[in-house]
């Protein structure tokens, strides 16, 4: 498992975001996959996208400005 997980993380930003670059390459790969799934909830990835956005929304709840 380990390997698969390596392999994936190479690809895809997958992890807590911890810093604004990190912020910053998680949003670029949420627009790239958007391009691919756009609005097909029957794509491959189209629950990928979810993820990725609850990474994004986590991120910015604890940094959002007060």
């Amino acid at each position: 498992m380990v390997p698969a997980w390596q392999a994936l993380k190479s690809l895809a930003p997958l992890a807590h975001i911890e810093c604004e670059a990190d912020y910053e390459r998680t949003t670029a790969f949420l627009n790239d996959l958007l391009d691919l799934v756009r609005d097909d909830a029957g794509h491959p990835l189209y629950s990928l996208v979810a993820v990725v956005g609850d990474l994004i929304e986590a991120y910015e709840i604890d940094h959002e400005p007060r």
